[in-house]
């Protein structure tokens, strides 16, 4: 004769079990729901802001020293380095201006982009951001970039802004 067993239920082992599954589960899935690789790149592109303001301001005092704050202009930031100026500000017509300023290589984590129709405008954008590695941005107000705008005249300071990475 068979015996029937009336138990139902889960024993401690098999629930031991799941749980681990779901804290496996848990680790590995959490980061792409939570989107930190996007937060990373805003508080970097928060730091190469932060890095424009000064080095800006750097660049303004030694052509105020040097008489240069209206118009068009050229200052030496040392090591035989010269940055082109607009009423004393790094110009944003030129990537090289802030490849000197920032003493930054742009051909790795991060490109500069001129934004269509402005020549007065650059972008300073993460390439590991979408396509970005592909094609670079050309908009104002792209994803994943700095802005750095020319000041419009004598005693105003450039715009820098920061366009979020998390969309």
């Amino acid at each position: 004769m068979q015996k029937l067993s009336t138990q139902k239920g889960f024993t401690l082992i098999e629930l031991i079990i799941v749980i681990v599954l779901l804290g496996i589960l848990a680790v590995t899935a959490a980061p792409r729901f939570l989107n930190l690789q996007d937060d990373a790149r805003d508080a970097v592109l928060q730091g190469v802001a932060g890095s424009l303001e000064s080095a800006s301001s750097v660049v303004y005092g030694k052509a105020l020293i040097a008489g240069q704050t209206g118009g068009t202009g050229s200052v030496n930031v040392g090591s035989g380095t010269s940055v082109t100026t607009v009423f004393g500000y790094p110009n944003a017509a030129t990537e090289a201006n802030f490849t000197n300023i920032l003493d930054a290589d742009f051909t790795n984590e991060f490109g500069t982009a001129v934004i269509t129709g402005t020549p007065d405008a650059i972008l300073i954008y993460s390439t590991a951001f979408g396509d970005y590695a592909n094609t670079a941005p050309s908009a104002s107000g792209a994803a994943c970039s700095v802005e750095y705008t020319n000041t419009t005249s004598a005693d105003v300071r450039p715009v820098i802004t920061v366009n979020s990475c998390v969309q």
